[in-house]
């Protein structure tokens, strides 16, 4: 009687079938890193495949994929999104099941083609477009309700790759939208590092206060 397939030998078969869906576009399968790179101007996008401790043969092998953007020179990560996002509450996939595994591997391939891609291949055609939107959203993912205290997060990008005029921008965008008595906060904490280099109050604020400081960028009216 031939053994059935381990947990880890349908894991490693679905990363392989994936990989293949997944390199006409331009992506290089790394088996054993379990990842997928693909390089677009200054950047290297890494898609990496996942699972879990708690899998149960024949009834749950858990199957997650990620997708990060990094500086290629300096290794810096500018976001990262689970692929699970894009789902119904985020679910991750059951590849457990042989009868349903095809139609789960199909809806991953189907996510990162229709909604990774594009994303990525922007960075290395239109950087200046996906500039613009982070700054006029506060964010640069697929969303329907960016948040924005993210804008902390894409403060790295627009530092790194935008415009003096840019990097205002994005400051005032988070500034305007932080709550009235946050707002006042941040006035305080920016005049007393202005003064004395001091640390500010609220931990959210220590790195954007300095940012501004050196690049004289004065708070919005």
């Amino acid at each position: 009687m031939a053994d059935h397939p381990t947990g880890k030998d349908i894991f490693r078969e679905c990363c392989s079938k994936i990989a293949a869906a997944c390199e006409p576009y331009g992506f290089k399968y790394y088996k054993s890193r379990r990842s997928m790179v693909k390089h677009v101007g200054s950047f290297t996008a890494e898609v990496r495949f996942s699972s879990h401790a708690s899998n149960v043969a024949g009834s749950y092998l858990e199957f997650n994929t990620d997708c990060r953007m990094i500086n290629t020179a300096s290794g810096k990560t500018y976001w990262y999104i689970s692929l699970s996002s894009f789902r119904d509450k985020g679910k991750v996939w059951n590849l457990a099941k042989e009868a349903t595994r095809e139609r789960e591997l199909a809806e991953i391939i189907t996510l990162i083609q229709d909604k990774v891609v594009p994303l990525v291949d922007k960075y290395g055609t239109n950087l200046e477009e996906v500039l613009e939107e982070a700054i006029m959203t506060g964010w640069f993912l697929p969303q329907a309700n960016p948040m924005e205290f993210y804008v902390l997060d894409i403060i790295d990008l627009v530092v790194d790759f935008g415009s003096p005029e840019q990097i205002s921008a994005c400051a005032h965008l988070y500034i305007r939208h932080l709550p009235e008595d946050l707002q006042e906060t941040f006035r305080k904490d920016f005049e007393a590092y202005q003064r004395e280099e001091k640390a500010a109050s609220t931990i959210a604020f220590r790195k954007l206060i300095p940012l501004m400081v050196e690049r004289n960028i004065s708070l919005p009216q």
